[in-house]
């Protein structure tokens, strides 16, 4: 999913029949509903970030020229956060609410700005809650993994950090620009609490395996499994 509900369904069609038939899982980026009925209709795991730390990765995605559709109007070259951030771009506000209450269009403002802020709040987390079958946090990366790793019955997830941020080109957030973004996603920052307040008790319950959890990062150590790589290819045949 690429977050153009069009561009989606156009290339989902576009795929041959026993192809559509026998898909498993889609990933990406899509509003709860994203126009693909069998992507509408499969169980659906999502993430959250705190939205504060969602923007300013936007912003400096933008500021790489990551963004295509953006490129023309904030060329990398001579990008301004200032600008940028009173640009009434629609991912720069409250998209995560946006997309738990959308159809079809992940950064439409149509249905939030037509109702309060209490009520677009509310539908969002009744849609996570009842309408999204886990979710976690990329803040509790880990854990939330975890979560899912037990609730779907998973192997031992494996990961690895890519889409990192250039760091000789970092922006820098002054205090007026951390003010805006805040500002700006208002809605998502009282979803976002709602959420993480909901998981640290999942986290923090007798339920939750600690252990595990340990065991987990451990094997996804960078240099762990560099070592078990190693091991592997000198094992004799």
């Amino acid at each position: 999913m690429s977050g153009n509900p069009s561009n989606d369904c156009s290339r989902f069609d576009a795929l041959p029949e026993k192809v559509r038939r026998e898909m498993t899982l889609f990933t990406g980026h899509a509003p709860l509903i994203s126009g693909v009925e069998a992507a509408n209709t499969a169980k659906t795991i999502t993430f959250l970030r705190n939205p504060v730390s969602r923007v300013k990765s936007f912003c400096q995605h933008v500021s790489e020229g990551k963004s295509p559709y953006l490129i023309a109007q904030f060329p990398p070259e001579r990008f301004d956060l200032d600008k940028f951030l009173e640009s009434g771009n629609d991912e720069l506000s409250n998209l995560q609410t946006k997309m738990l209450i959308n159809d079809n269009n992940c950064t439409s403002s149509l249905l939030i700005n037509s109702m309060s802020a209490q009520q677009a709040r509310d539908m969002a987390l009744e849609n996570l809650y009842h309408k999204i079958a886990h979710f976690g946090l990329q803040e509790y990366f880990d854990e939330s993994l975890m979560i899912f790793y037990s609730a779907l019955g998973w192997r031992i997830p494996v990961y690895y950090t890519r889409n990192t941020k250039a760091n000789r080109k970092a922006l820098r957030f002054e205090q007026r620009h951390l003010d805006r973004i805040s500002e700006l996603n208002r809605i998502d920052l009282e979803v976002y609490e709602v959420a993480r307040k909901h998981l640290v008790g999942i986290i923090e319950g007798a339920e939750f395996d600690l252990e595990k959890l340990r065991r987990f990062r451990t094997f996804n150590n960078p240099v762990v499994r560099s070592v078990i790589r190693v091991m592997e290819f000198i094992q004799p045949s």
